[in-house]
């Protein structure tokens, strides 16, 4: 491995000079976010081609990429490469030869590589050579119609006793989506393994457990064991972090023995989890019984350090407490006999899917379909023998070896686990004198939804080392030739603090660390995290202010970013060359808005656009949406079947019929009830009194269209139809000239290529067409709006994380920073997993009882882990998109328990990484986000710090918080932008003209309050409006009331008013109220005790937040008992509770207003119905019950007699009583019936 002297004015860095030219061994390259990869993996290739001593051909190398594109690129490059030195040297032959020899060079995606093997050697599998790539939306309706089968025939035989199990189990009673759902994606898991029978069939096996079976010998007792061993570490971290904290100046000290009498529990049930066995383990754990926290005397430390030492000793007690209940509250017995519980519904399930893989499978042959999966098996059997159970090399694949110098993989983080083992067949040796060329980087490892297995490539940097020894040789790419330092800065302070080997699958150390490689000119440009938060002001709105004017988070991180964009073009922000630092002034499409998913990116492009702001979004929805593409969808409807009304109607209304409402009025009149299609014919034949001769023109023009149209479809190209249909009507014209017309043509010839790709597929004709559109639109497969802009366009983008993936931009914002994880896939009651295969609760199917086994809960932290470990990825490749400057948006509710949250990082060592616990527990990128800049110096304008110093890192921060209200509007156009009339104008008016125009202008509708009424509207709101009617008097409803604003909000400094002491809004404490009394058990008492224990189950449930909880108080709920509507509701025949219902209330002008709400609680006695509301108002500080009494009945009076006269129209029945009960005092008040 001898690697030539790199020369002195050579630019590439001594790794990347390594990685080019070593050689003899598998060589693995970890190439950091702009470390220039591509760059190395090019001259690598084109130093392989041009060694004098060992030349070889192009077609000697085999190169993997991920996707065509990247192919496609490596191989221009490889081109240009080559035409390069042909100019430096004519006259070589050997490079003439390569440059013809690159067409055939095999530089292509897998698939694609995989695809020319099985080709070649399709007569090894017995296979037509003239197979078809099956489109993947075919592919998907094909599956769908072979789950059908498959399910109706299990359903269909003899005994289906374990069909109806399973289904019991999994489904809801309407139907068997979730089954196949199950069914689906347990196939695409196997698919991804070289033997997926045997995956499959080692999935029932963990589940089929001897009767002397104990839980140490379980499959997966080593991650379960491992997630107790780190919960438990967690808790002990907190208890040392207590010590510390109590042995500061001025810190809790009673607080210390308590803490090292916790840390000493911790450590003997440490003990009992690494050498004991589970039975021990639980044993240990009944023993559990917590210390009484020492007393903190007023005034002897600190009231702050005090408050954090109190809840990190109930934090010790909360981890400790939920491991006990998660764990060690079922006996070993129980929960391996609820394992045995899902071993049959496991062999069940996977019967299925084996019977599906089978059937699908013949029909891709029937039809000479492959799809992707079925290309790399094909390839991994064409290249594979098995001996002694193992696969080892074909004659085919020593072939390839043999042919192939080196196999080069680019993404190499991305590989799965059917990838790894076809290059291991056609690569030569083994790991220490092998011939792999693998780079990538896992820290951008971020396709793990898509099966990628991220962990092959830390197997490997584990075992390669960075001195050529016995194994495989790994070198590390850091330098970034991308980014200013001030990014790069920002990006390591983060990730030193949050990457780690448990949380984030790899070190961030100083190998992984970004180092500084450009030459920009020097600039102070410090990244930004802004902070947008709701105010007292918005904190104190009511429940039904709250939903009406609280400012959507999307919206006031748009008006932040625009007013950003602004300030940079008002101070002439300029972008500047990474290397030459030539500069220029900052344009739209240097800006790019990065997501994590695209939820917000209507909003936020809708308010940039309202500011001026040119953007593009790229959708990968919304295709079927859109008008057009509706419009004409419903065209080819009428088409294959002009019977349908729908279609029909929105046809005869679009531009290029144009029937008006009151002409369609007409036609329905003319045949009432029969189906419109007829109605128009007899219209058509007939007419009407008063019917313009130009409207049944119109309808006779279209319908001599319609039946050209339909004599098409039978004989003709669908393609060609639609393309007709555009040119009869002119309708791709006609949207041209609308709005966002480019868009809306894009989208026409999309739905015209759809149809030509459709007519490739195994399916025929329109009627086809349709269904497979529909089968579409309900597997939520969109097409995603097309794509009509270039990327030289000058716009703001707003893209996906993931889709920026490979790109840089000079200016970045990564909006919504604050939104929670996805975390629904945890929601259901299984959980897929690469290596468990499948982990399920334990369900009792006739009891409806669902219980978390041993295995989900092995599976689910194991999953959680990787969870948070790819969105630590992502994070990680949308900072480094940033080349010049980087800002983070995230909104949060409570601005003062945020920060407080993240200061409690200050306390620890700022050498060292922010704790497992914290770091493992995160639900949104700004819990990691903010804890880890409230260590920096440049935290200090939120307030000093709380018991430690603040990091003087080389990063600087930006940090600025800014309250909702101060984007409740956006700019207002300024007066000069007005373009005034010409004063000295004159002109000289028709008066009768004037008068005409003058009397339209001043009529009014005579319906004008049904069309600035809702159509929809809650009780609640009917209820504001009374309350604003009866206390605003004379005062206009609509003045206006937004507060000043100031063109630029000021920086906080100090303690501001935010990190003033506030709870939760009345709202969502009336919420957790309502929830509490919607579940509990109404006919049995609880104490004190038990009444906390059902809270906290609620929360459990997540049916509460923590926060929620904490509102809660247990004695609230037991007072209610002692009431006298708690003894009636105890005695009554029959409680409804929570019901909601819609009702069309009578209007003005014989309109009609739906009205939605739901009533708290109804119950019945003695043969008739009372009507009971719950309330958390505040009402002690009443003179009298009187007083508090008639305010209750000014309050609620009107909403609670909609209640009743709603519910007694709806139920038919008669209720006699309309109580109001206030939990501040447990009072119940009878409300008098009023006039509604």
């Amino acid at each position: 491995m001898k690697i030539p002297v790199k020369p002195p004015h050579e630019t590439f860095t001594d790794e990347q000079w390594k990685a080019i030219y070593a050689s003899g061994k598998d060589l693995l390259v970890s190439a950091a976010a702009g470390s220039g990869k591509t760059k190395v993996l090019i001259t690598r290739m084109i130093e392989k081609v041009l060694n004098t001593e060992q030349p070889i051909d192009v077609d000697q190398l085999l190169v993997v990429t991920f996707t065509n594109a990247a192919a496609a690129e490596m191989r221009h490059r490889m081109a240009s490469a080559l035409e390069e030195a042909i100019l430096n040297d004519p006259t070589s032959v050997h490079l003439r030869r390569q440059l013809n020899l690159l067409n055939k060079a095999q530089i292509s995606s897998l698939h694609s590589f995989c695809l020319q093997v099985v080709r070649q050697y399709s007569y090894v599998l017995d296979i037509d050579p003239g197979f078809r790539i099956a489109d993947p939306t075919e592919a998907a309706v094909l599956r769908d119609d072979t789950i059908a089968l498959v399910l109706e025939d299990a359903y269909g035989q003899p005994d289906p006793e374990a069909i109806y199990r399973l289904s019991d189990s999994f489904t809801a009673d309407r139907n068997d989506q979730a089954i196949e759902t199950l069914i689906d994606r347990l196939y695409d898991y196997s698919r991804v393994h070289p033997n997926p029978a045997e995956w499959l069939q080692m999935i029932p096996q963990q589940y089929e457990i001897g009767d002397n079976a104990t839980i140490d010998e379980l499959s997966f007792i080593e991650p379960l064991k491992l997630a107790i061993r780190h919960t438990l570490e967690e808790a002990k971290t907190v208890a040392q972090d207590l010590q510390r904290l109590a042995e500061m100046n001025d810190g809790p000290l009673p607080l210390l023995d308590t803490a090292k009498a916790d840390e000493a529990w911790i450590d003997d049930a440490l003990e009992y989890v690494i050498n004991g066995n589970w039975e021990d383990v639980y044993a240990y754990f009944q023993t559990l019984k917590w210390m009484k926290a020492g007393m903190i005397k007023k005034d002897s430390c600190d009231e702050e350090l005090a408050k954090r030492g109190k809840a990190m000793r109930e934090s010790v007690k909360k981890i400790v407490n939920a491991l006990k209940e998660t764990y060690f509250t079922r006996t070993p017995e129980r929960l391996l006999e609820e394992i045995r519980l899902m071993a049959p519904l496991m062999q069940t399930l996977v019967e299925l899917v084996e019977d599906f893989a089978v059937r699908y499978q013949a029909l891709k042959e029937e039809r000479g379909l492959v799809d992707f999966s079925d290309l790399e098996h094909y390839a991994l059997q064409i290249l594979s023998d098995e001996k002694d159970g193992k696969l080892v090399p074909s004659d085919i694949a020593m072939d390839y070896q043999n042919r192939f110098a080196e196999v080069l993989v680019d993404e190499y983080q991305d590989v799965n686990f059917l990838q790894e083992a076809i290059l291991q067949l056609i690569k030569q040796g083994g790991e220490a004198d092998g011939n792999l060329f693998m780079v990538g980087d896992v820290k951008q490892s971020i396709y793990r939804f898509r099966l990628a297995e991220p962990g092959l490539f830390l197997g490997k940097y584990e075992r390669f080392t960075a001195e050529p020894l016995d194994q495989g040789l790994k070198i590390d790419l850091n330098a970034n030739f991308r980014s200013r330092t001030e990014v790069l800065n920002a990006t390591n302070f983060i990730f030193k603090q949050i990457m780690g080997v448990r949380v984030g699958e790899i070190e961030y150390d100083d190998a992984a660390a970004l180092k500084y490689g450009a030459q920009y000119p020097e600039k102070e440009v410090a990244a930004g995290l802004t902070i947008l938060y709701e105010n007292e002001e918005d904190a104190d709105l009511s429940e039904e202010q709250e939903a009406q004017q609280e400012l959507k988070k999307s919206q006031a991180e748009a008006r932040f970013i625009a007013q950003k964009i602004k300030q940079w073009q008002a101070d002439k922000e300029q972008v500047a060359d990474a290397f030459s630092g030539k500069k220029r002034p900052l344009e739209y499409r240097d800006i790019v808005i990065l997501m994590r998913s695209m939820t917000w990116s209507s909003e936020i492009a809708d308010e940039l656009k309202a500011a001026g702001i040119p953007v593009y979004v790229e959708l990968s929805s919304g295709y079927f949406d859109a008008i057009e593409v509706m419009i004409m969808l419903n065209t080819l409807r009428v088409i294959d079947n002009p019977y349908q009304d729908i279609p029909l109607v929105s046809v005869l209304r679009a531009p290029f019929v144009g029937m008006t409402e009151n002409e369609l009025a007409q036609i329905r009149l003319a045949k009432p009830n029969a189906p419109f299609y007829e109605a128009v014919q007899t219209f058509i034949q007939t007419g009407g009194a008063g019917v313009e001769p130009v409207t049944q023109e119109k309808l006779q023009r279209f319908f001599l269209r319609l039946e050209d149209w339909r004599n098409m479809a039978r004989h003709g190209s669908l393609s060609d139809l639609i393309w007709k249909v555009y040119q009869d009507t002119f309708y791709y014209e006609m949207v041209g000239i609308l709005p966002n017309g480019k868009q809306r043509q894009a989208n026409l010839r999309a739905l015209h290529d759809r149809a030509m790709a459709y007519e490739k597929t195994s399916f025929r004709g329109l009627f086809r067409f349709l269904r497979f559109i529909d089968r579409m639109q309900k597997r939520g497969d969109d097409l995603g709006e097309a794509r009509f802009m270039s990327e030289k366009e000058n716009v703001v983008r707003i893209m996906t994380i993931h889709s920026s993936k490979g790109l840089e931009f000079p200016y970045v914002f990564l909006a919504g920073m604050g939104r929670p994880f996805n975390k629904m896939d945890f929601h259901q009651p299984y959980l897929f997993d690469q290596h468990f295969g499948l982990a399920v609760k334990a369900i009792d199917p006739e009891k409806r009882i669902t219980f978390t086994s041993l295995p989900f809960l092995a599976v689910k932290e194991k999953k959680e882990l990787e969870m948070r470990a790819e969105e630590m990825r992502v994070l990680y490749v949308a900072m480094t998109r940033a080349k010049e400057h980087l800002e983070l948006i995230a909104s949060v509710k409570d601005i003062e328990k945020a920060v407080s949250q993240w200061q409690e990082a200050q306390l620890l060592d700022p050498s060292a990484p922010l704790p497992e616990y914290k770091r493992s527990r995160a639900a949104g990128y700004l819990d990691w986000i903010g804890p880890a800049i409230a260590r920096h110096i440049d935290f200090g304008k939120f307030g000093k710090a709380v018991g430690g110093e603040l990091m003087d890192d080389p990063s600087s921060w930006d940090v600025n918080a800014y309250p909702f209200s101060a984007f409740h509007s956006s700019d207002a156009v300024e007066v000069d932008d007005w373009i005034p009339l010409d004063s000295e104008a004159s002109f000289t008016a028709d008066s009768q003209l004037v008068e005409t125009i003058q009397h339209r202008f001043e009529a009014r509708y005579p319906y004008e309050h049904a069309v600035e009424m809702p159509s929809k509207q809650s009780v609640s709101e009917l209820k504001r409006i009374a309350l604003l009617e009866l206390e605003r008097g004379d005062a206009d409803p609509f003045e206006e009331r937004s507060p000043e604003i100031s063109n630029k909000p000021s920086f906080l400094h100090d303690r501001p008013s935010f990190l003033q002491q506030r709870s939760l809004t009345k709202a969502e404490v009336g919420t957790a109220m309502h929830t509490v009394m919607q579940h509990i058990d109404l006919k049995r008492p609880l104490n004190v005790t038990q009444a906390s224990e059902f809270v906290e189950e609620l929360e459990k449930r997540e049916l509460l937040t923590k926060e929620e909880v904490a509102a809660v108080d247990a004695n609230v709920i037991v007072r209610f008992y002692g009431t006298s509507l708690g003894k009636r509701l105890q005695q009554a025949d029959q409680v409804l509770r929570e019901m909601p219902f819609t009702y069309a209330l009578p209007a003005e002008q014989g309109e009609f207003q739906l009205l939605q709400g739901i009533a708290d609680c109804l119950f019945h006695e003695d043969g008739e119905w009372v009507l009971v509301d719950y309330k958390t108002d505040q009402v002690s500080g009443f003179h009298s019950e009187k007083a508090m009494a008639n305010e209750m009945q000014k309050r609620y009076g009107t909403q609670l007699n909609l209640y009743k006269n709603v519910l007694q129209s709806i139920l038919a029945i008669e209720i006699k009583e309309m109580l109001l009960y206030l939990f501040d005092g447990a009072k119940t008040i009878r409300l008098q019936e009023e006039l509604v």
